[in-house]
Order: C-alpha cells, then sequence, then structure tokens
C-alpha cells in the first residue's frame, strides 16, 4: 500500500480514478466567481418577485411585424442585387462610351492647341511685318512729306521776306510791272535761297507759271493785280543781301531803276504760303517707263 504524503489529499474523480474534474475545479477562478455572482444576483432577484407574488418573465417572441420587415430587407436587397447584376453590361456600356468621349475630346483639345500655337506664330509673324511695314510708311510719308515741300504742293511756313511790288506811279505803260520781271524776281529769290515763293497767295512751282495776258498777269493761270506782295521763305538774315548778289537780283534791281517800280522789302519772322494748285500730267512719262505706259522692257535704251 502506498505511502500517503502529509498535507496530500485525494479526491474522487482525480488521476486514481480516471474520472473528470468538477467544472468547479477546472473553471479559471476569476471566470468562476463572475459567473457565480451573476447566477446568484439573478436568483436573488427571481426569489424576491416570487416572494412579491410576482410572475415569472416569460422568454419574448419576436413580433410578426418584426419577422415581417426582416423579410421586407431581405427581399429588397435581392432585388437590388438582381437589379446591379442586370444593369452591370449597361453601366460598362455607358462607360466604355465616356472614355470614348474623352478620348475624342482629348483629341479636339489637342488639335485647337495645335491651331493656337499656329495662330499665335502667325500673329507674331504678322507683328514683325507690321512693324517693318510701319517703318516703311512713315519713311515714304517723310519722304512724300518733302517732296511736297519742295515741289510746292504742301502748305508750309517760316520766316521769310515779303517785298511789294507795284506799278510806277502816273499810270503809264512803260512803268507796268511785266510777267517777266516777277520772274525775274522770282528766280533771283529762289537762286538767293529762298525754299517757298508765292506771289498774291498763288504759290510758284515747276508746273506753274507767269504769263501776261494782254495787260494782265497771269500766276498759275489766275489773274493777279497790282500790287504785288511777293512772299519768300528763307533766311531773313542772308536772304535780302544774297538777293542782289544774284544775277538774277542785279537785273530786277536794274528794272527798278530803269522803270521805277515801286519796291518795298520787309523780313518777316512767320511767313504762310498755301499750296500750289495740283495739275494732272498728261504728257510726262516715268523715266524707266516704256513709251505707252507699260514696263520698261530689259536692257532697252532710255
Amino acid at each position: 500500500m502506498a505511502d500517503t504524503r502529509a498535507g496530500e489529499s485525494t479526491a474522487p474523480g482525480g488521476p486514481e480514478t480516471g474520472r473528470p474534474l468538477p467544472e468547479h475545479v477546472t473553471t479559471p477562478l476569476l471566470t468562476l466567481i463572475t459567473a457565480r455572482s451573476m447566477d446568484e444576483d439573478y436568483a436573488h432577484v427571481a426569489q424576491k418577485r416570487a416572494d412579491a407574488g410576482e410572475p415569472r418573465p416569460q422568454a419574448s417572441r419576436p413580433h410578426w411585424s418584426s419577422a415581417l420587415a426582416v423579410a421586407a430587407l431581405g427581399v429588397m436587397a435581392a432585388v437590388v442585387a438582381v437589379q446591379t447584376d442586370r444593369e452591370a453590361p449597361a453601366n460598362e456600356l455607358s462607360r466604355a462610351a465616356l472614355v470614348e468621349q474623352i478620348d475624342s475630346r482629348s483629341d479636339d483639345v489637342r488639335a485647337l492647341q495645335a491651331d493656337v500655337a499656329r495662330l499665335t506664330r502667325f500673329n507674331a509673324a504678322v507683328a514683325s511685318n507690321s512693324t517693318g511695314t510701319q517703318a516703311d510708311l512713315e519713311d515714304i510719308e517723310a519722304r512724300v512729306r518733302r517732296a511736297e515741300l519742295t515741289s510746292g504742293f504742301s502748305p508750309v511756313h517760316g520766316p521769310g521776306v515779303r517785298i511789294t511790288v507795284d506799278n510806277r506811279p502816273g499810270g503809264d505803260v512803260d512803268g507796268e510791272v511785266l510777267d517777266e520781271d516777277l520772274a525775274t524776281l522770282v528766280d533771283g529769290l529762289f537762286e538767293a535761297g529762298a525754299e517757298a515763293v508765292a506771289i498774291n497767295d498763288q504759290r510758284i512751282n515747276a508746273l506753274g507759271g507767269i504769263r501776261n495776258t494782254s495787260r494782265a498777269i497771269h500766276v498759275n493761270g489766275r489773274p493777279v493785280n497790282a500790287p504785288y506782295v511777293v512772299a519768300a521763305i528763307g533766311d531773313p538774315r542772308t536772304l535780302q543781301a544774297r538777293l542782289v548778289e544774284t544775277y538774277q537780283g542785279q537785273q530786277w534791281f536794274g528794272r527798278v531803276n530803269n522803270f521805277g517800280f515801286v519796291y518795298e522789302a520787309e523780313n518777316v519772322d512767320d511767313i504762310r504760303l498755301p499750296a500750289a494748285p495740283e495739275r494732272v500730267l498728261r504728257d510726262v512719262i516715268e523715266l524707266d517707263a516704256a513709251p505707252y505706259g507699260g514696263p520698261a522692257q530689259e536692257g532697252s535704251s532710255p
């Protein structure tokens, strides 16, 4: 018989007997305490209700409306699932159509961007050409203004000399100023440095002229009467002195002395002369043009 040590005890169902241990032995202590305390609480509450004569609470069964709601939710979920499954091909087609539209719009945007870039380059080229053209136009306008001033087809103003010429007092024919007398004076003024000359507000230029018709003088085809006011724009400090030194000026002053013309000259700070009347050219041919108005042939003699 085996010895039994002090402090050791054998319990029924132990390893020696081969039976399983009770639940309160194998259950962890914390779990066992919690469970038993809750069971005891429930038992205590139930005992108090029994002592008070209250009926024991019956287990509540689910109401038919709750079951119906659950069923309806299930049906709706099934319908949604079926509808989603049916619409899947259509959604896929819509997605493919959207992707195709996006690709098409992207191609259109790239084409528009290319057009914008091309138009931007074109505008830059036009602006550059416009700048060059504007410079050319300004140069041409300056040349035209100079040509108009030189030819007399533009009104001008500036300092100069105003000369008043009249017939000899007494009214005899020998003392009348003729066209050739005024022409001599005008030629002398131009040779002395005058830049523009007018007689009684009739501008003298290459297409105009001073002519006698009977006893009347016509300038640019228009009659002028004595006294004749000859206005010349030039340097007032030297114009009169240089007029005396010119050949035409000496001829003019000789006629003044011989025929007794009235001659008065004064320097003026600002003289305004009109433009000469325009005349249509009928017989003038451009130097580099053909005789009949066509372009000149290469190698043709002028």
